[in-house]
């Protein structure tokens, strides 16, 4: 007996993405569609709506099949933490990052996934759990969940904004999508790239470390390798290995940056002066300035706080990878 897929689309779905979708889904024979069902996104937070109704109603009996971004994964696998209700993700997105992690940087073929969707493994991976809080001490419940990716505070968060403000404005252009994030990368390295905030991590020997700088361009907290529409700050990151992968970077000035942001993009960054590399399982991030509140973002969405407290959480997703890739 085939398995049942449940795909949950993205209302903001790439169109040339959904157009190639119904074009594959056309020379999928007929007895093969008959176990797909669609559900499509109707309003911001749907799709974690839909995935949750769907695992509280099928639990392992269905695989939840994500269409859309990031974005749109993070609603879901946030639905889906600690349950036992399968997740495959296809990339309809803008940047795709955590696609490049599962199916390396050559975009799958729609129709090639859909008719092996029987083939794909399930597999337990981790999550980061962020949780955030304001200068009083208070818990930010509306800034605070699972993150699949990457989670960042500082230039990239930045950065992240503005190209996400791009894409907004001009959505059907290809060449804004491809192009936003490093456009508003080379202008953020011109503008004021520091933030007010120090970080004390829990590393996986045990130690604690504690920044020395209360003042940093940027911090990366990762699960996955890539972010940023294929930047790569955490290239030895493993989605299963129990570990958050972080990178922080000191305040550096204008002409050492430009550089930096080159190695920084092709994963070439580990050893410069001003990176630092840690293998962590929680940590704190704090803003330095009692009138600065931290802007972040997990998995491509925006989040706040004053003190930031994060994570790792150990087998927490079922994933599921394709069948002729190693996870």
């Amino acid at each position: 007996m085939k398995r049942r897929y449940i795909f949950i689309i993205s209302g903001r779905a790439d169109q040339k993405s959904l157009k190639t979708l119904e074009r594959a889904l056309e020379m999928i024979p007929a007895d093969d569609r008959a176990h797909f069902e669609f559900r499509y996104t109707e309003y911001s937070g749907h799709a974690g709506d839909i995935a949750a109704e769907i695992s509280e109603k099928y639990g392992s009996r269905v695989t939840v099949v994500s269409c859309g971004g990031d974005g749109t994964i993070n609603e879901v696998c946030n639905a889906l933490a600690f349950t036992n209700t399968p997740l495959i993700c296809l990339p309809f997105g803008t940047g795709n990052d955590l696609s490049k992690t599962i199916f390396g940087h050559k975009t799958p073929d729609l129709k090639a996934s859909l008719e092996s969707l029987d083939t794909f493994k399930p597999h337990k991976i981790d999550l980061i759990r962020i949780d955030s809080y304001d200068a009083m001490g208070n818990h930010l419940a509306m800034w605070s969940r699972y993150c699949i990716n990457v989670a960042s505070i500082g230039l990239d968060t930045k950065v992240q904004a503005a190209a996400k403000a791009m894409v907004l404005a001009k959505p059907n252009s290809s060449f804004v999508r491809k192009t936003a994030y490093p456009r508003c990368a080379l202008k953020g390295i011109m503008k004021n790239r520091a933030s007010n905030f120090s970080y004390k991590l829990e590393l996986e020997s045990g130690e604690t470390y504690q920044s020395s700088s209360s003042v940093n361009t940027l911090i990366s907290l990762c699960n996955g390798k890539y972010y940023g529409d294929g930047f790569c700050p955490a290239p030895e990151a493993k989605l299963d290995d129990g570990i958050i992968d972080v990178c922080s970077v000191d305040d550096v000035p204008f002409g050492r940056a430009v550089g930096l942001i080159l190695k920084y993009r092709s994963g070439r960054h580990k050893g410069q002066p001003g990176i630092h590399m840690f293998r962590t399982t929680s940590g704190i991030i704090t803003s330095t300035d009692p009138s600065y509140q931290l802007q972040g973002n997990y998995d491509g969405e925006d989040f706040f706080g004053h003190r930031i407290r994060f994570e790792v959480c150990p087998d927490a997703l079922m994933m599921c990878f394709p069948g002729d890739r190693d996870e």
